[in-house]
């Protein structure tokens, strides 16, 4: 059903849009989006300009997108769409079987959903957060501690990647000859621009079978960490598969953004050198500098919402089960919102985005990203205030995102 309202964009013929993304049509008809479209600007502004559109997730699941702030944020705030995936019944998210898709991790049934949201938020704080601040400062010194300062190094290997790891180990409280647990589990999942994930059974089980040891150690003697608290808190009995399933959720939620935030937020701003050098200089940038990366970069790029009842959406009724997906990137990019979208700009006066979500599924992150962002941004411009981009190609996996970098130059090829 289509409305007639003129607030509502003419919604063109599926194949129509498919055309203009050039994309794949799936069985059904419906232009089949991809990661890589996700992060598009010119399909994301066909993506908006085509109001409410049918479209398929990666050919697999067949559903709705928007791409306009306002609509977004009244789907992603919208009671009727507080329904579960349609699938998610028959979702696994025990930590020791790796046979369901990482994404399906966000998508449990509507109780387990809330129990594993209300586990995570009444112990991840932002006076939790603000005491983890020293440790957050420590592991960015002993991360750029032990790489080469006078020659080129891949950011993202030697600090983007392993930083958001480090972190997360502090906060559920892993000691560092363990680590290689959270390692082995989080690097095989992290797929980087749309690349498959590698993840392998043997890397979940160890994992699981190494948490299930701490979280009986933290009952019987809790510790200053987030596993500590979820067992020993307010919900004592706390199920073990509910804190296995809410560290897998954190692990994989925390890191994935946080490594593309980090590594495109410091090549923006070290390819204009005075944002580099007016960082350093003036520390109280800082706070709309993150606000701004937030925005612009978008580290998460899709919000999904379903129908729990037939709720109307943007003129169009939905049926219970359908799924409404909200291109984040798209939506803080809308130039009905934001003055000069595609422009990265500290210093706009208005920066309402969207990069946590809304509603009754916002990141329960939020803090804990914008505590890592300025940490590694104050650390970095403090202590490698004449930092720059190498223009080379260093040795690696071929396919692997790179940031090459020399924190302190000498006589290296620089980009410009």
């Amino acid at each position: 059903m289509q409305s007639n309202s003129p607030d509502v964009p003419r919604r063109p013929q599926a194949e129509d849009l498919a055309e203009a993304l050039g994309a794949e049509v799936c069985p059904a008809g419906f232009p089949v989006i991809g990661a890589r479209m996700l992060r598009d600007p010119a399909a994301l502004g066909t993506l908006r300009d085509a109001g409410l559109a049918r479209v398929s997730l990666g050919g697999g699941e067949n559903g709705w997108m928007v791409a306009r702030y306002d609509a977004a944020t009244a789907v992603l705030k919208e009671p009727g769409l507080r329904g579960e995936h349609p699938l998610a019944q028959t979702m696994r998210t025990a930590a020791d079987e790796e046979v369901c898709d990482e994404e399906m991790l966000f998508f449990p049934p509507t109780e387990e959903h809330l129990r594993l949201r209300r586990l995570i938020s009444r112990q991840l704080t932002h006076r939790r957060v603000g005491g983890l601040v020293p440790r957050i400062q420590q592991e960015a010194d002993r991360l750029l501690d032990e790489v080469p300062h006078s020659e080129p190094i891949d950011l993202v290997q030697s600090f983007c990647r392993p930083f958001p790891v480090a972190v997360l180990c502090e906060l559920l409280g892993i000691p560092m000859s363990e680590r290689r647990y959270i390692r082995n589990y989080v690097y095989g999942w992290v797929a980087e621009y749309g690349e498959a994930s590698s993840v392998t059974k043997k890397a979940g089980i160890e994992l699981a079978g190494y948490l299930r040891e701490l979280v009986a150690e933290r009952r019987k003697s809790p510790e200053d960490d987030l596993i500590s608290a979820m067992v020993s808190g307010d919900e004592a009995e706390t199920l073990e598969e509910d804190v296995l399933s809410a560290v897998r959720l954190l692990l994989i939620a925390g890191h994935r953004p946080m490594t593309r935030l980090l590594t495109e937020g410091v090549e923006l701003l070290l390819g204009e050198r005075d944002r580099w050098d007016r960082l350093r200089r003036e520390p109280g940038w800082l706070e709309p500098v993150t606000e701004e990366l937030l925005r612009y970069v978008t580290p998460t790029t899709l919000a999904s919402r379903y129908a729990e009842e037939e709720v109307e959406v943007e003129g169009i009724t939905l049926a219970p089960g359908t799924g409404v997906h909200c291109a984040l990137a798209g939506v803080n990019r809308d130039p009905a919102h934001f003055e000069n979208p595609d422009t990265f700009d500290p210093d706009r006066s208005e920066n309402r985005h969207v990069a946590f979500g809304l509603g009754h599924k916002h990141c329960l992150g939020a803090a804990l990203t914008r505590a890592e962002v300025r940490v590694a941004l104050e650390t970095l411009t403090a202590r490698f205030p004449q930092m720059v981009l190498a223009d080379v190609r260093l040795s690696g996996e071929p396919r692997r995102r790179q940031l090459p970098v020399v924190l302190r130059p000498e006589t290296c090829p620089v980009r410009h």
